[in-house]
């Protein structure tokens, strides 16, 4: 791109801006006045061009501040924080494991696992019963309307019942259910029992002309109590009858064995069962099995969170490495208004990219962080050796320094090497990433890392949010925003235009003022000599 002046030049626009003289020169003296006071207050229009052009430069400082900031606190808030949505410091994380089910083709697939136990290798299901809900179902309901069985549509009139025996509602398991006539129908009835909490699902059969009650929980203490203590209100008429009957649920069982012939059978209200440490499920029943189980690593959400936990990690190394590094081009400043307005859009962003290089070159707390960043495994290295650990169980685990010394300390991830170590050894992996009572582990010690130049929480950082958030504010801390040294630096540059703008209008209407008056003089002088030019003719 070719490059453009930036030097502080007159403006093409006459810097008297709408006055009543703008653009006319003088009559009598012949002047260019709107040039020459132009020329005049230069000196200050220089001023408050280059005023505009400095708080471009600090809004561009403040912006490549706030990146570097936004990227440290998300570090932080995503992977060195317990509570992080991709947390490495959670040492359960490591330690997860899946349970697979087999040793029987058949009945494996009826069965799932979670959990872990000293026994796993001896544990067999030999055999499963599923608990059952307990269910209340009346006799055939007759529409008298009809002499036929009842539709969902019957009123309960048509069933035998009166207003009377709603006055006080029905009730189910001891809950009074409200609401209810005898003008309701029978979908009524059905829509109010599944709206009340009383801890059932009720149905209409049409195919049969009953209603029925089933229990939402299973076990053998899910039961069904219609009507309230004696027994006369609605629902005793609606559930009971001729046919009706009245079930409880059924507890699950299951057989294990432990080897050497071992057995128990262990009950539960639901499907899951407690075995010896693990939460076993069945799906079906089944009898004569022999289902075992097998532990693996369950790596995959903690591998991901580690390779994101490395890519946006080395992200703000590059960042930072690329501001030290890269030196500003002194051909490229902000651009003024009018070399804007000679340019197209295109023009006007390439070249301001341009001039963005280096904005932050030679920044004392940019600097600072590239040194803290390069020097950052060699740290955490140094307080992972209390725990006996070195640099080499580091690469054990996939996890290495760049050997590129230029890239400013970026980590270098091996993805295979730390899925086997996770299978092999998952508490060393959990020891060097989340710590130990003895040493920190690569989180925390990023954490800390970081903490000096951003952090939400001031406390941890003797009241200071971090000296990249006092330079250049945050975004995710408002009460930064404006309170940082670049905030400040812009509000000076734009009461240092303000002043400016006045002295150059003073400036300007005193020279207008001189310019006046001299073509009064001039115009004086004319008519003098106009009329002395008449007496010798």
């Amino acid at each position: 791109m070719a490059s453009l002046s930036t030097s502080s030049t007159t403006s093409s626009t006459s810097s008297l801006g709408n006055t009543s003289l703008r653009g006319f020169g003088g009559i009598a003296s012949g002047l260019d006045r709107d040039s020459f006071i132009d020329a005049l207050t230069s000196t200050t229009s220089s001023k408050i061009t280059k005023a505009k052009q400095k708080i471009t430069t600090l809004q561009w400082q403040q912006e490549a501040y706030k990146s570097l900031s936004d990227k440290a606190l998300d570090l932080q808030d995503n992977y060195t924080s317990y509570a992080g949505s991709k947390s490495i410091v959670n040492r359960a994380s490591y330690l997860a494991s899946t349970l697979t089910a087999g040793g029987d083709s058949v009945n494996a697939g009826f069965v799932k696992a979670t959990g872990s136990s000293d026994l796993l290798s001896h544990i067999a299901i030999k055999s499963a019963s599923l608990a059952s809900s307990g269910h209340s179902l009346s006799g055939v309901l007759t529409d008298q309307s009809t002499s036929g069985t009842a539709t969902s549509s019957t009123k309960l009139s048509d069933l035998g019942l009166t207003d009377k025996d709603f006055e006080n509602g029905i009730t189910i398991n001891g809950t009074t259910i409200s609401g209810l006539t005898k003008d309701s129908t029978i979908d009524d009835l059905v829509s109010k029992v599944n709206l009340s909490g009383a801890g059932v699902k009720a149905k209409f059969l049409s195919s049969s002309g009953k209603l029925a009650l089933i229990t939402n929980n299973t076990g053998a203490d899910a039961k069904i109590t219609i009507g309230d203590a004696s027994g006369s209100d609605a629902a005793a008429k609606l559930f009971g009858g001729t046919g009706s009957e009245n079930v409880a649920g059924t507890n699950g069982k299951m057989t294990v064995s432990y080897g050497n012939g071992v057995e128990d059978t262990i009950e539960s209200s639901t499907n899951t069962f407690n075995v010896d440490g693990l939460k076993v499920t069945a799906s079906n029943t089944f009898d004569n099995a022999n289902v075992t189980f097998t532990k693996s690593a369950d790596t995959s959400r903690i591998l991901e969170n580690v390779k994101s936990f490395i890519k946006d990690y080395n992200a703000l190394v590059e960042e930072v490495n690329t501001h030290v590094t890269t030196r500003p081009s002194s051909d490229y400043k902000p651009l003024t208004e009018d070399q804007e307005d000679e340019m197209t859009e295109s023009e006007i962003e390439k070249w301001n990219k341009k001039a963005k290089e280096g904005i932050l070159y030679n920044e004392t707390t940019v600097s600072d962080l590239a040194f803290s960043l390069q020097g950052f495994i060699n740290t955490a290295i140094s307080d992972l050796a209390k725990s006996g650990y070195t640099y080499t169980d580091l690469q054990n685990i996939g996890i290495s320094m760049s050997e590129d010394y230029a890239d400013g300390g970026q980590i270098k991830f091996d993805e295979d090497k730390f899925k086997a170590a996770l299978e092999s050894d998952p508490n060393k992996v959990a020891d060097i990433m989340g710590g130990t009572s003895d040493s920190k582990g690569i989180a925390s010690k990023l954490q800390d890392t970081l903490t000096p130049y951003a952090t939400k929480y001031a406390t941890r950082n003797h009241g200071s949010y971090g000296r990249l958030i006092e330079a250049a504010g945050s975004d995710k801390l408002s009460l930064s925003k404006t309170s940082n040294t670049l905030y400040k630096s812009i509000q000076e540059q734009n009461t240092t235009i303000t002043d400016l703008k006045a002295q150059l209008k003073t400036e300007q209407e005193r020279y207008i003022e001189q310019f006046s008056n001299l073509e009064n003089l001039i115009n004086n002088m004319n008519t003098q000599a106009s009329y002395l030019s008449g007496l010798s003719g």
